[in-house]
């Protein structure tokens, strides 16, 4: 797995982690976590066990990731819903 960072354009330790998080939670979640709708064949995002590890992944980054990364001073970027 890889999560690549185009850094011609970054200029600060902050703006990295701007761009890297809460994103970088999410490959990580890929990388490590064989959900159980991955080993049944064909699936689409419309799949309810699909929809239901992504539910539990939202709900633990924004009610516990993000308050880690609050602790830890990382200025990470939440897009506004929608764009």
């Amino acid at each position: 797995m890889e999560a690549s960072l185009w850094t011609e354009m970054i200029r600060s330790p902050q703006q990295a982690e701007h761009m890297l998080y809460p994103r970088l939670l999410a490959v990580a979640e890929r990388a490590w976590h064989i959900a159980e709708w991955e080993t049944m064949g064909h699936h689409t995002k419309f799949d309810p066990a699909y929809h239901g590890d992504w539910l539990k992944f939202a709900v633990a980054v924004s009610g516990r990731e993000l308050r880690r990364l609050d602790k830890l001073g990382i200025n990470y970027r939440l897009p506004r819903p929608g764009f």
